[in-house]
This record gives C-alpha cells, sequence and structure tokens, in this order.
C-alpha cells in the first residue's frame, strides 16, 4: 500500500512540468492580486472620500441659496386691538435667502489646503497599498514555486528511500545484508518522510496565502522571470527613493495638513463679511389676513473678539501638530535612508547567495553521479547513494530559495525608490 502511495507521488512529479506548460506569471499574478484586493478596494474608497472633502472645502468659497418655510393652523385672538376679532387663521411663510462669502480670515483658504493635503495623503496611501500588495503577491508567487520544488523533490527521494528498504530486506534474507543495514535504511526512509512531509505543509501555507491574494488558486504557475531593474548605486537608489518614495511623500503631505490646520487656527477669531439677498411672503402672521412681502440686499459681518483664550488654545495645539508632523516627517526620511541602504544591501547579498547555491547545486549533482557510479561498482554502500541523493535535494531547495530571495529583494527595492 505504501508503495503503491509512493508510485503514485512519482507519477505526480513526472506530470508536474507538464501542467505547468501553459502557466500564468508573475505579472499576472499581480494583475489579479489588486483586481481581488479588499485593502486596495478599501485604499481607493478612502482617496474618493478625500476628493469629496476637497470638493466640499472649495465649494465654501462660493455662493449657497436655501429656502425656508413653515405653515399651520389656529385660532388669533388680537382681544379688540386695531378692532380686530378672534378668527381661525393659517400662518405660513417663505423665505429665500442667497448669501456669497467675501472675507473669511483665511478659514476658507486654510480648510482647502488641508482639504487638499488630505487629498494627496489619501492618493499616496492608495500608492502605497498597491506596493504592499505587489510585494506580498511576489513573497507568495516565489514561495510556492519553492515550496513545489520541495515537494517534487522529496517525493522523489522517499520514492527511492522505499525502494532501499525493500531491497535492503531482500538482501537480508539471502544473507547478504546484515540487520543494521535494513534498520538504517528504514531509518533513512523515515527521515525522508518527515521532510516530505514538512514540505507538503510548507507548501499548503504558501497555496492558501496564495490564494488569499489573488484570489483564485495556484493552479499553474510560470517559473520566476529575470530579476527586475534597479537604480545601478545605492547612492542613485536613495536619490530615487527621495524624490518618489510614497511614504515619505505621505508624511510631507501630514505637514502641508498641520501647516493649514496652523492657518485655520490663527483664522477662527478673523472677522467674516459676505452679501446676502433674502425674499420673504409671509401671510396671517400677527392678524387674520396680514400679508407682507419683502426683498433685501445687504452685506452681513460675524467676529468673535473674545473667547475666553479658547483661539489662542487653537493655535498653540495647531502648532504643536505642525512640530509632531514635521518630527515625524524626519523619521520618516532616516527610515528611509536606513531601509533602502538595508534592501540594498540584502539584494547584493541575496545574489551572492544565488551564486553560490547554484554552485553547490553543480557541486551536489556532480557528487551524485559520482557516488552512483561508485555505488554501482561495489566500491561503496547503497546507503551513500541516499545520503549523496539527499544533499542534491537539498542544494535544489537552496537553490529554489536563492531564486526567490534575489526577486523578492530586488522588488523591495524598486519599491523603496518608487518603481513600479
Amino acid at each position: 500500500m505504501r508503495r503503491a502511495g509512493f508510485r503514485m507521488i512519482a507519477v505526480v512529479t513526472a506530470l508536474y512540468p507538464l501542467a505547468i506548460a501553459q502557466a500564468q506569471d508573475l505579472e499576472t499574478a499581480i494583475a489579479e492580486a489588486r483586481a481581488h484586493s479588499p485593502a486596495l478596494v478599501t485604499a481607493e474608497a478612502e482617496a474618493e472620500a478625500a476628493d469629496a472633502r476637497l470638493a466640499q472645502a472649495r465649494a465654501a468659497a462660493g455662493p449657497t441659496a436655501r429656502v425656508e418655510g413653515s405653515i399651520g393652523y389656529g385660532r388669533l385672538d388680537p382681544g379688540g386691538y386695531f378692532g380686530l376679532t378672534a378668527d381661525d387663521v393659517t400662518p405660513n411663510a417663505v423665505q429665500l435667502v442667497g448669501e456669497y462669502p467675501l472675507y473669511a480670515g483665511g478659514r476658507i483658504a486654510s480648510a482647502i489646503g488641508q482639504a487638499a493635503a488630505g487629498q494627496r495623503a489619501a492618493r499616496l496611501g492608495t500608492d502605497m497599498a498597491r506596493q504592499n500588495l505587489t510585494l506580498a503577491t511576489v513573497s507568495s508567487y516565489a514561495e510556492v514555486l519553492t515550496a513545489r520544488e520541495m515537494v517534487a523533490s522529496y517525493s522523489g527521494l522517499v520514492a527511492a528511500l522505499d525502494e532501499i528498504v525493500r531491497h535492503a530486506g531482500l538482501r537480508y534474507d539471502v544473507g547478504d545484508a546484515t540487520s543494521s543495514d535494513v534498520a538504517q535504511a528504514k531509518a533513512r526512509r523515515a527521515e525522508g518522510l518527515a521532510w516530505f512531509v514538512q514540505s507538503q505543509g510548507r507548501l499548503a501555507a504558501a497555496e492558501a496565502r496564495f490564494e488569499r491574494l489573488t484570489g483564485k488558486p495556484a493552479g499553474k504557475l510560470s517559473p520566476l522571470p529575470p530579476r527586475p531593474k534597479v537604480p545601478s548605486s545605492l547612492g542613485e537608489a536613495l536619490d530615487a527613493a527621495t524624490l518618489a518614495n510614497v511614504m515619505l511623500a505621505q508624511a510631507g503631505s501630514s505637514v502641508e495638513g498641520a501647516e493649514a490646520g496652523v492657518r485655520a487656527a490663527k483664522a477662527s477669531n478673523r472677522p467674516t463679511v459676505g452679501v446676502f439677498a433674502e425674499g420673504a411672503r409671509v401671510r396671517d402672521q400677527f392678524f387674520p389676513d396680514y400679508r407682507a412681502d419683502s426683498v433685501t440686499v445687504g452685506l452681513r459681518g460675524h467676529w468673535t473678539f473674545f473667547d475666553s483664550g479658547a483661539g489662542s488654545a487653537r493655535v498653540r495645539e495647531a502648532r504643536a501638530n505642525l512640530t509632531a508632523s514635521e518630527a515625524r516627517l524626519r523619521q520618516a526620511r532616516d527610515e528611509l535612508m536606513q531601509a533602502v541602504i538595508e534592501a540594498w544591501s540584502g539584494l547584493e547579498s541575496a545574489e551572492r547567495g544565488l551564486d553560490a547555491a547554484r554552485e553547490g547545486d553543480t557541486a551536489a549533482r556532480e557528487a551524485l553521479r559520482g557516488t552512483r557510479l561508485e555505488v554501482r561498482s561495489g566500491a561503496r554502500p547503497p546507503l551513500a547513494e541516499l545520503d549523496a541523493e539527499r544533499e542534491a535535494i537539498a542544494a535544489t531547495a537552496r537553490l529554489a530559495a536563492a531564486q526567490a530571495a534575489v526577486q523578492v529583494a530586488a522588488w523591495r527595492l524598486r519599491l523603496l525608490c518608487g518603481i513600479e
């Protein structure tokens, strides 16, 4: 039963290259993740809300018009005043008011500045969400490929180990092997099974994460593409990040919003002046059959010249918020420089690791071929071939992991530099 199961594993492993002949590529996976991501939809909706807030702030500088009205039913008794007697009345009034601000002390301009800064920050938040999603998708894609490589390698090893155990048992039956040889073969098989199970768990987790990101099962994936282009030097990478990094730009927008907040706080106690036009129609308000129609055009002003210190407190609060925003901007710049340097070093290390993994994989495969010949000639025991095959599989797994590390490190550096 166990041998049949391992033969099935071997068949699936053999058919796997054919299954990925028409696989989706990394670019398609990124596009699917962007189309599926709830986080990206949330960020885009927040950006649309910020657009609406900016439109509201700009609308405050334009004219407004409103209509007010009332109607009722009752009985009015003037008490004989002007010879009027009590009577049933239907008091009603309609008023149309139009206003246009002439001077608002800077309130409107500062509100527009705050809303515009918030809009830029929200748009940058959408860019940040998209970049984070891209990096997560690249990492998940690479992890699925690495885990599949490990499952395929260890499944082949398990099948070979099962066959070695069977041969060792046959040789023991005819007196050509000792019980320790059989025990060692079984121990190797148990170890290989453990690695195979671990690789299956890793693959299941990787495919689940990929499906969560893209909304589709990770059925067929093409090999990783060549490493994407990055700045040619560390200095160029730092300059690009300073100009185009999303997090740094978002911190700058926060400073602009805080500056507008200071202006708004200073304007809160300044007078406001606007023109207005009113038209009114009134019936049955003060005595039966009362009528009055009016039209008024004029200026209306408002000035709170004393508020017990509330205005100055608002200014102090706004200035403190500005100081905090400026400090966060400096911190973001420092953290960005450190992140770019670490990403640059990480990419260099990953590329050197990839070169070493390639050399190790080549050497392990050559050692496996030599060991097989020695085993066939009787110069070495069969278990030596299993050890060499295990080392070759481990080298292949390290190579796959190194290729994934280079891809992820390159994308991380690109996104820090604002390159998508």
